[in-house]
């Protein structure tokens, strides 16, 4: 059924010039409402799948400085020696 209606939205010259509240114009009516029903489910499906699979990166919590300002490099004494 949902394919008849998605076809019936998108067949537009034939029925494009029907009265208001003819047949035709009701099915229009109807097919173009379930074909946006179907967009709009889709748009949430995807947006649930990115969600769920392709998350946000998760921002770094800072490091306890100041904000915008780098943090100090480590003392020379703590370096590795070879």
């Amino acid at each position: 059924m949902s394919d008849y209606l998605v076809d019936a939205a998108r067949w537009q010259r034939e029925n494009r010039g029907a009265a208001q509240g003819s047949p035709s114009n009701l099915l229009m009516t109807a097919a173009s409402r379930a074909l946006s029903v179907l967009a709009l489910a889709d748009e949430a499906g995807l947006s649930r799948l990115r969600a769920a699979y392709d998350p946000a990166p998760t921002p770094a919590p800072p490091t306890g400085g100041q904000p915008g300002v780098p943090p100090a490099p480590p003392s020379p004494g703590s370096a590795p020696r070879r």
